[in-house]
């Protein structure tokens, strides 16, 4: 008796459609060997982006916000964000502040 091999294929295919007005930012916080301790370094993106935190070895989750989570915005890659356009500003001097060059 021949087997008969069936193969099926699923296709989902979703288009996003993005109407985001705003302004792309790069920018770059110079590391230990350049003055700024890996500390400092690791402050700047958690007060940026947040970060989650555990407590209790592990059992108790909470996100902790960052400055970015009340603007809105989207991570490209470090140091590449988008924001909307009337927030660009607040952040640039946000990120200056902190000693970040920005681009």
């Amino acid at each position: 008796m021949l087997g008969v091999y069936i193969q099926s294929y699923i296709y989902i295919g979703v288009a996003i459609l993005c109407t985001v007005k705003g302004s792309l930012i790069v920018f770059t916080v110079e590391r230990s060997g350049k003055g700024v301790s890996p500390a400092s370094y690791s402050a700047l993106y958690r007060k940026l982006y947040g970060y989650n935190n555990s407590s209790h070895y592990g059992k108790y989750h909470s996100r902790i916000p960052g400055f970015l989570d009340r603007i809105g915005y989207i991570k490209y890659a470090n140091g590449v964000i988008l924001v909307p356009s009337e927030k660009s500003s607040l952040v640039i001097e946000y990120l200056k502040e902190n000693g970040a060059k920005v681009f």
